[in-house]
């Protein structure tokens, strides 16, 4: 989403990596400050751009060096611990929690927005139940990005596009409106070769809580296949995480489903 929608963006929705390359390109002279927009976008970043020219803004080395290591201890000392989360036949040792209930506590517990990418579905009403609920409660903005399948040739696009998001609706959002935003990978409207799938697997929530999993949103995925993933409880990585989402509707990889 652009600053304009929201409060200015801080530091706080900076990545740690992304802050502890700024800081070691300022040390070795790679990156000449005052730091301007087009030095960072020389150096790759793009959706953080705003934040780290509003909290670097005129500063020299030894001040935006300074702002760096205050804001990189104080992430070391409240360092997150990533949480396990497994689908598959419990095991004695086991700590992890199950793929269903973390999902279910997350859609339940979301105040503002859910981001959901890259899963597949099939009949997944139960799992996405609690979304619709907090959705129609609290006004939940939810954003899927779903893999539409690439067409081949002498396929019509819009019927396959349609037939598609058709069916996702159907079979997995049977309750109507609120719906969530759709988009697709528009380059998959196009017969390979070259090929893609959006197949990256991700949940945020409130750009606080990220959750990165293999189970799909299908019976077997989320009951009895052998799956894994971790719940990051990180606003910077979170929002992040978000951010690479939402770059793409920027840039204008991907477009909006609009019935």
């Amino acid at each position: 989403m652009s600053s304009a929608a929201g409060p200015r963006p801080t530091l706080k929705h900076v990545g740690t990596g992304v802050l502890a390359a700024l800081r070691e390109a300022i040390a070795s002279g790679l990156l000449r400050t005052p730091v301007d927009r087009e030095s960072l976008v020389g150096l790759g970043i793009r959706h953080q751009v705003e934040a780290i020219e509003h909290a670097l803004a005129g500063h020299r080395m030894a001040a935006c060096l300074a702002i760096f290591d205050i804001a990189l201890a104080e992430r070391e000392s409240r360092r997150p611990t990533p949480e396990l989360v497994w689908t598959g036949p419990d095991v004695p040792v086991g700590t992890a929690r199950d793929t269903a209930v973390v999902l279910r506590s997350l859609f339940e517990g979301a105040q503002e927005s859910v981001l959901l990418a890259g899963y597949s579905f099939d009949h997944a009403e139960d799992v996405l139940a609690p979304l619709y609920g907090s959705m129609r409660t609290r006004q939940v903005d939810a954003r899927f990005f779903i893999d539409i399948p690439q067409i081949e040739r002498r396929v019509a696009v819009g019927a396959h596009l349609t037939r598609h998001v058709s069916k996702f609706l159907a079979e997995s959002w049977p309750f109507g409106e609120p719906r969530p935003r759709l988009y697709y990978d528009k380059r998959a409207l196009a017969p390979g070769p070259p090929y893609c799938s959006l197949h990256a697997k991700c949940v945020v929530i409130d750009g606080v809580r990220a959750f990165v999993s293999s189970a799909n949103f299908t019976q077997r995925g989320q009951e009895r296949n052998i799956e894994v993933g971790v719940l990051i409880e990180d606003p910077s990585f979170a929002s992040y995480l978000a951010g690479q989402w939402l770059g793409l509707i920027d840039a204008r990889i991907v477009g909006e489903y609009v019935a």
